[in-house]
């Protein structure tokens, strides 16, 4: 095994360990900025929105493409007959900072700054309805944006994890070839599946000891510190 020239992360349990996603508290947020007075409380707005999921999520996950909260927004609020005094991008914003709690995984700045000490490229690959400015706002909060080159979110591009043409952007933007990089998050369908197709040396971080998938040929880590130790012994 030869150490990479770069390592791209994936963000969720992977950068960031996400913790309980308050919809209703978000909901509750958003509806404070109509423009007149609505019946819809932030539990039936969230049932409206379920239902909309129900939809679209399979058809996403298996289509590979991704569409984006914004968009999301404009049909929920205008299914639930609701005008916002806000844009639907500041309502996706508010949701991102209401909703969403993240705290750094451990181990994660160790690894960053082992990174930097071999010369290692580093980036984010993040499968997310949100744009990929509102991860680098709350990577930044973490005191992490700068240890990134680059943060890719699918919904800025359209497309979502295994598909390869995300790889590729992700390749480019990292300015080197495949089979220099390491790809490393927590979820093998996602995560691990596009590394492999794309050429990338895939990583399968595992810290709540997920059951294996013989399908997927990937080295396993389950806390950071392994990996640290895996780059400090290779050449």
């Amino acid at each position: 095994m030869k150490k990479p020239a770069g390592v791209i992360f994936d963000l969720g349990d992977t950068v960031l360990r996400l913790g309980t996603v308050d919809w209703i508290c978000a909901n509750k947020a958003i509806l404070g900025f109509t423009e007149t007075e609505t019946s819809v409380t932030p539990v039936a707005l969230q049932d409206i929105a379920n239902t909309i999921n129900q939809d679209f999520e399979q058809i996403r996950i298996n289509s590979m493409i991704e569409q984006d909260v914004i968009t999301f927004y404009r049909l929920l609020f205008d299914t639930a007959g609701i005008t916002l005094s806000i844009s639907h991008e500041e309502a996706a914003r508010l949701c991102w900072n209401t909703a969403y709690t993240f705290i750094p995984e451990e181990g994660i700045y160790e690894v960053l700054d082992i990174l930097e000490k071999h010369d290692i490229k580093t980036g984010i690959l993040s499968n997310t309805s949100f744009p990929g400015l509102f991860i680098e706002e709350k990577l930044a909060k973490h005191n992490l944006m700068h240890r990134f080159s680059f943060v890719i979110a699918s919904a800025d591009y359209g497309v979502r994890k295994p598909h390869p043409r995300i790889y590729d952007i992700a390749t480019r933007k990292m300015g080197l070839e495949p089979q220099e990089i390491w790809f490393v998050g927590d979820k093998p369908q996602f995560d691990v599946k596009g590394a492999i197709t794309s050429g990338m040396h895939p990583v399968w971080y595992n810290p709540r000891n997920g059951k294996p998938d013989s399908q997927y040929d990937c080295l396993e880590i389950n806390h950071w510190h392994e990996f640290i130790e895996i780059i400090n012994s290779l050449s």
